[in-house]
């Protein structure tokens, strides 16, 4: 994967990023070693071709100016986004319910009888998928019953199935949302230009716009060794938004994540399901030109509504063109501290073009 930046033009390689993502994959069966060298692959091909400069734009709130202050970066869920067809990934629910009662055998009884029986408590995945009562019943009836009795009691795993499927929907919705829950997300921009940009990040550009050198490895937590213990371990990625007309397909992934929660023996096809549902979007929205650092959670790793990422110093500050003198003052005030260079947007009244312009900012 290894090339020399000059190999591809930036519209090449987005598309040869697009091919090798699609490619690429990270079965729960390979080993951790494995799994991190298919990530370095992908983030090796990459990091030439990350832009000196990459934006963000923000509104002028109390959260934006702390962070900017502080040299943390805000990341959030995809569920937080206000378009609900982000990160939106195509599944079949009735392939998934055909695949999941076809798991649903007397394989996987027999399976879960001896892993009762060997003192462990009922997998408390379960829970999602069945009634209390159900498994009050389920616990006891599995573990004590015979050979010959899971063999030949059909009507055992009617009842397994009927509970299953009188759950289905809400639980294929919940498991839907916790994929777009699995990692955090902040967004960057390439162009500091578009109007559009402005006007939706910005607040009608009231607001400001950061710019960082995002070059260097963001990848850090696998080499560390505390990687397997780390409760708040997360994987960091720098990517390109892969835009399509298609919608990312997970029905196989979403197949393994909920088999895996039932308690069945399912070999999850490919863990980089959950970044490649982050990058694909629409390709209407291609006028952004959008970067992506995606955390992924490992897991058993806590969630909360957003993920600050320290250390990470701006270069430059852009002051929207509508910005409040006041907002501008106390943003100037940090930059100064921080001693970075500041830009204002403006409109050129002479230009036919609808691009935003920005001139060194002077007290």
């Amino acid at each position: 994967m290894n090339k020399n930046k000059s190999t591809y033009s930036k519209k090449d390689f987005k598309k040869e990023f697009a091919r090798l993502m699609s490619r690429a994959s990270i079965s729960s069966s390979l080993s951790q070693e494995e799994g991190v060298k298919v990530i370095r692959g992908l983030n090796d091909f990459v990091q030439p071709y990350i832009p000196e400069r990459l934006f963000r734009y923000r509104n002028c709130s109390e959260l934006a100016f702390d962070a900017f202050d502080k040299d943390i970066l805000y990341a959030s869920t995809s569920d937080e986004f206000n378009d609900p067809y982000d990160c939106l990934f195509r599944y079949d629910k009735e392939e998934l319910r055909h695949s999941i009662m076809q798991a649903l055998s007397k394989e996987y009884v027999f399976a879960l009888r001896e892993y009762l029986r060997s003192g462990n408590a009922f997998p408390v995945e379960l829970n999602s998928f069945y009634t209390k009562e159900f498994l009050d019943y389920a616990r006891t009836s599995i573990k004590d019953a015979s050979d010959s009795v899971i063999q030949n009691s059909e009507a055992f795993f009617c009842d397994f199935r009927k509970e299953f499927n009188e759950n289905y929907d809400k639980r294929i919705d919940e498991a839907v949302e916790s994929v777009k829950r699995n990692a955090y997300i902040a967004c960057f921009s390439e162009t500091i230009h578009s109007v559009t940009m402005w006007s939706h990040y910005s607040k009608y550009h009231q607001g400001f716009a950061l710019e960082y050198d995002l070059r260097k490895p963001q990848m850090k937590c696998p080499s560390c060794d505390k990687f397997k213990q780390c409760d708040k371990a997360v994987i960091d990625n720098l990517y390109p938004i892969i835009y399509d007309k298609k919608r990312y397909e997970a029905t196989n992934y979403l197949i393994s994540s909920i088999g895996n929660k039932l308690g069945l023996p399912m070999n999850n096809p490919d863990l980089l399901a959950v970044t490649k549902c982050q990058l694909y979007k629409s390709t209407q929205w291609s006028y952004e030109k959008e970067w992506r650092l995606i955390l992924t959670l490992m897991e058993g790793s806590p969630v909360e509504n957003f993920y600050g990422i320290k250390h990470i110093r701006p270069t430059a500050i852009y002051y929207g063109t509508r910005i409040s003198p006041i907002n501008k003052k106390m943003l100037h005030l940090i930059a100064k501290e921080k001693e970075i260079s500041e830009y204002q947007m403006y409109i050129d009244n002479k230009s036919y073009s609808y691009s935003v312009k920005f001139r060194k900012y002077l007290e």
